[in-house]
């Protein structure tokens, strides 16, 4: 029994140095662009809806390839994931738009296809992430401010109309009782690289985050949930080190 366990455990080690032996360690880094929406249920807030904002992301490609066909891949990053509010109707004018920053950490596989430098590609992953930051802009009504309404002949079409717009643009403070800053998803991508003779690799690549998380700490009772589903594309380049060092990676 002993001696199988020792055949075991030196068949294992072999087998973990033969994939180390082929394994390709790279690094690099990207910039992205990227639309967010944030999906919830806005029929019980009238004249309301959500739309998508623009966003940035940066981040640390770390590629680890395991087969040609196969690798590994984390890429620590910063994260844009943006919205806005928007009131319709005779609440016309009055909107929100918030900037949200995310430290990010997703954790792929990638599978390839193609040639020795042009190949295409597809990630599959998780990720976690950590809501690092927020500011809200936007107008509000100001009921201390009333518009004069002595000269009407009629009613207002709209309430801004009546009441005079508030504006602001200042840092989210965030709630202990009420915001979730941590966030766990889904990741999908698919692009294509070049890759040149000197372990130089340059790719651009559409990727999808979708959270399965709520925005918000479970705080009161019939709750709406709130999702972040993100669509960016990015361009980036990584350095095969194991080409430019040798073995040591």
């Amino acid at each position: 029994m002993e001696l199988k366990k020792q055949r075991f455990l030196l068949l294992l080690f072999i087998g973990l140095f033969s994939v180390g032996a082929r394994a390709q360690f790279s690094l690099g880094l990207e910039l992205g662009t990227n639309k967010n929406q944030l999906y919830t249920n806005t029929s019980n807030l009238a004249f309301t809806q959500y739309k998508t904002g623009s966003g940035i992301s940066v981040g640390i490609p770390v590629l680890y390839k395991i087969e040609d066909w196969f690798s590994i891949q984390a890429t620590p990053s910063f994260m844009q994931k943006n919205y806005s509010v928007e009131r319709t109707g005779y609440f016309q004018g009055v909107y929100q738009n918030s900037t949200n920053g995310y430290i990010q950490l997703p954790v792929m596989g990638q599978f390839s296809f193609g040639g020795e430098q042009l190949r295409g590609f597809v990630n599959l992953g998780i990720y976690g992430a950590y809501w690092a930051s927020a500011n809200v802009k936007g107008a509000q009504l100001n009921a201390l401010n009333p518009v004069d309404t002595a000269y009407y002949t009629s009613p207002p079409a709209s309430a801004t109309g009546e009441t005079n717009l508030y504006n602001y643009n200042e840092k989210y403070e965030f709630s202990t009782v009420k915001d979730n800053r941590m966030e766990f998803g889904w990741i999908t991508g698919v692009g294509i690289s070049y890759e040149t003779q000197g372990g130089y690799r340059f790719y651009i690549e559409g990727r999808r985050t979708s959270s399965f998380t709520d925005q918000q700490k479970n705080y009161m009772t019939n709750q709406v949930p709130r999702y972040n589903d993100t669509y960016g594309i990015s361009i980036g380049f990584m350095i095969d080190m194991t080409k430019l060092f040798g073995n040591y990676y």
